[in-house]
């Protein structure tokens, strides 16, 4: 005699993980929550009843970052396995109407039209920050201010900075004038190296139509301007035997 089956159903780990989800973002806001998460929120309104955590995670590994997720077109993020039409075509309209609202808020707020203004903003960045940070700020023709970006952080330097990394964030969001800055913890003084660095991003830049305004080199107490600080070369006088040839 075969002895009784247990027939009782294993509990469902993932039973009210939608409301969990729901739940933590609305108390804790989204700051609270991982990248993943943020995605896999957002995929529960464009693929109902099925487990979007997965999903989230392979779209992330993809792309490379939540932001590249984003900037993906509709047909690269439909092609991931279980991904929806709704779902691709939720995640280009957040990315849509982000853009649009950064460009709708930045054209009633302050215009940055001189180094002075622009340097004001970007030293409040770095208010308590104590490690190295590089970051982007991107301007539309107005002198507005439509986002700023960390190119790099910890123990990078300007002379370490992916350049082809600053030309593409610049280029997907097809802004023509750019400002990029970096933090001497230890109160240095602008170093040659960051006016060779200054210099080769400001030409690339340029090879793809953006201007860089200007690099700024940001310390406890100041803010210098390295285009400024950068030496003119003086025409050399001639010699007494040249002038008489």
């Amino acid at each position: 005699m075969k002895p009784p089956q247990n027939t009782k159903e294993k509990p469902n780990i993932h039973k009210g993980h939608r409301i969990r989800l729901k739940e933590k973002y609305k108390a804790y806001g989204i700051e609270a929550l991982h990248e993943h998460e943020i995605l896999e929120l957002l995929l529960f309104f464009g693929i109902p009843l099925k487990d979007t955590n997965e999903i989230s995670h392979k779209l992330i590994n993809k792309f490379g970052s939540l932001s590249a997720v984003f900037d993906a077109d509709h047909h690269s993020l439909k092609a991931e396995k279980n991904m929806t039409h709704n779902a691709a075509l939720l995640i280009r309209l957040c990315s849509d109407i982000s853009r649009l609202y950064l460009n709708n808020r930045s054209s009633t707020e302050k215009i940055y039209d001189t180094k002075e203004k622009i340097g004001a903003y970007i030293n409040s960045k770095y208010a308590g920050v104590d490690g190295e940070r590089i970051i982007l700020v991107l301007f539309d023709n107005s002198h507005h201010i439509i986002d700023t970006v960390s190119i790099g952080t910890g123990s990078n330097t300007l002379s370490e900075v992916n350049i082809g990394k600053i030309v593409k964030t610049a280029n997907s969001r097809n802004v023509s004038r750019v400002a990029i800055a970096h933090n001497h913890p230890d109160n240095s003084d602008i170093s040659t190296s960051d006016i060779v660095s200054s210099r080769k991003i400001a030409y690339h830049l340029n090879s793809v139509g953006i201007e860089l305004i200007e690099s700024f080199v940001i310390t406890s107490n100041r803010v210098l301007n390295v285009f400024d600080s950068m030496p003119i070369c003086k025409k050399r006088k001639r010699t007494k035997k040249e002038a008489e040839l």
